[in-house]
């Protein structure tokens, strides 16, 4: 289940590649979502999640930044373990990103996308004397978890979009998911006009292998907000929705 919130973090869409010219001043700030669990007339709410999107600097280079924060309610805590953050950093040009840093208690997880190399370095610290390193290819559709959701938000949908082939990055490995756009849907969120989007895992998050097909929603207004996600599990539903 925890996979499965990080993975709030980790979506992209098909369709032409994003833009700077996309980012309005409307898509800057923070946005704060409910994470409930359902269970025929259960209804319980297991985390909020804030991700946030301003002008900064990385590497002396004008650069997007997002911070993202998933904070587990004190019960569910015993079951999903401490909140998630994370930073990302995104090109102020073309939303390219440039460096992901996700810290947890015994270390940190780091992803430097070099355009000279055209790599992706994965950099592991698990404690003072272990660090692991692994390489990816800097190929456009391998990126992570928060870049990914961004990349999301400002990209042109094609009606017409063939499913779309990605690697999503999370704790140093790369998942192989295919995103389906599913068009306009009018009935998810009373009076906000929105878009589906399928996206389909090769595996299933879950250690049991279910949660390997997750509807998202965005917004078609400017500020291209992320509006919520559903994903069944083998038992009940994950749902994610904009407070």
């Amino acid at each position: 289940m925890k996979k499965l919130l990080i993975f709030l973090l980790a979506l992209v869409a098909s369709g032409s590649a994003p833009g700077a010219g996309n980012v309005t001043q409307e898509a800057l700030g923070a946005v704060d979502y409910d994470v409930r669990y359902k269970l025929g007339v259960l209804n319980t709410k297991v985390a909020t999640a804030t991700i946030s999107f301003e002008k900064d600097q990385w590497n002396g280079q004008p650069a997007w930044h997002s911070h993202a924060l998933i904070r587990t309610t004190p019960v569910f805590k015993l079951f999903l373990g401490s909140d998630y953050t994370a930073d990302a950093y995104l090109s102020r040009s073309d939303l390219s990103p440039l460096f992901f840093v996700n810290p947890f208690k015994e270390g940190r997880f780091e992803y430097v996308y070099n355009a000279e190399t055209r790599e992706i370095e994965s950099l592991a610290v698990k404690g003072p004397d272990k660090t692991e390193t692994t390489i990816f290819p800097l190929d456009g559709r391998t990126m992570d978890l928060l870049s990914l959701i961004h990349d999301l938000r400002f990209r042109t949908f094609l009606a017409d979009a063939t499913p779309l082939p990605m690697q999503l990055l999370m704790g140093g490995k790369a998942y192989p998911a295919r995103i389906i756009f599913q068009g306009t849907d009018t009935t998810a969120f009373e009076g906000i006009a929105a878009q589906r989007i399928l996206v389909n895992l090769e595996h299933g998050l879950m250690e049991n292998g279910s949660g390997n097909e997750i509807y998202l929603w965005r917004s078609t207004a400017p500020d291209r907000r992320i509006l919520g996600l559903e994903a069944a599990l083998s038992s009940g539903t994950m749902t994610c929705r904009i407070r």
